[in-house]
């Protein structure tokens, strides 16, 4: 399987890896340091590594960019947004699970067939 990890985004670097990004954009707003940031290092990784030729998956430390958090009115950490064509068009907040964040992504990322050719990655195999 490819791996690609997870980038890291700042107030420099969003509006090119996020909002002129060619691939939607899996976005995680959350402090380095905080228990429930930490537990989705997990799963964003894996996300990141299983649907490296579809989704980019990219962490905000809010702690080092906090203006980003002001402009996405961030008040719940950690918080994951998918954003497509430079639009959020999701919104995840709180600690959840891998298996929780792609069964809301993928009513909305179906149409882009982002399924389809990692199914045996999604059923454990």
């Amino acid at each position: 399987m490819n791996t690609k990890p997870t980038i890291e985004i700042n107030e420099g670097n969003f509006e090119a890896e996020v909002l002129k990004s060619s691939q939607p954009v899996l976005v995680e707003f959350a402090t380095g340091w905080s228990l429930p940031s930490m537990m989705l290092d997990g799963a964003l990784n894996e996300i990141a590594a299983e649907f490296v030729d579809h989704l980019k998956v990219a962490r905000v430390k809010l702690d080092h960019s906090p203006n980003l958090g002001l402009w996405y009115g961030i008040r719940c950490l950690p918080t994951i947004l998918y954003f497509s064509d430079g639009e959020v068009r999701i919104g995840i907040f709180g600690t959840t699970s891998k298996e929780a964040i792609l069964s809301q992504l993928k009513p909305v990322i179906s149409s882009r067939r982002m399924f389809e050719p990692d199914q045996a990655s999604l059923n454990g195999g």
